[in-house]
């Protein structure tokens, strides 16, 4: 995964709320699997199965985390099997023409709970984290980004 992608995905993770945290997943995981058809397009077979295996981690997490107290989790384990599947045979194969039906799978989850983090009001799930406002200024031939910490406050343990 490139430099920029990990750092937005490690922001939008430090302000995120438990179902927000899911839709960030499903977003790595498509985010793998086109840099993956990217990589082996240019015949990178290796970077190809690093970011399958990437997603497919991010596969297991998800289906780690299922509370099988509630009926719906079973069906979640099932479309998740069918992902994980698929992108080990895409790994084993070579084929990305495979990914096409995970995506698919990944992006009607993806859609789902976004719906559903919208109604997610108990806020982020990381506790004393930056809170980000960013800003953008001219200068003088130069567009200036700003990043403030409005509160002022130190983050770490106190001693």
């Amino acid at each position: 995964m490139e430099k920029g992608r990990l750092q937005e995905f490690t922001f939008r993770v430090t302000q995120a709320s438990r179902t927000e945290l899911i839709v960030i997943m499903y977003d790595v995981i498509l985010s793998d699997t086109k840099e993956a058809r990217r990589v082996l397009s240019d015949g990178d077979t290796v970077g190809y199965e690093r970011e399958l295996k990437h997603a497919g981690r991010f596969m297991n997490e998800l289906m780690g985390a299922l509370d099988y107290q509630y009926d719906i989790s079973y069906e979640l384990l099932s479309l998740y099997s069918f992902v994980n599947k698929t992108l080990v045979r895409a790994c084993v194969s070579r084929d990305a023409s495979l990914l096409d039906a995970a995506d698919d799978v990944i992006r009607g989850l993806r859609a789902s709970f976004y719906e559903v983090s919208k109604q997610d009001t108990e806020g982020p799930v990381m506790r004393n984290t930056e809170q980000v406002y960013a800003g953008l200024t001219y200068g003088k031939n130069s567009l200036n980004e700003s990043l403030l910490d409005p509160n002022g406050t130190k983050r770490g343990f106190m001693a």
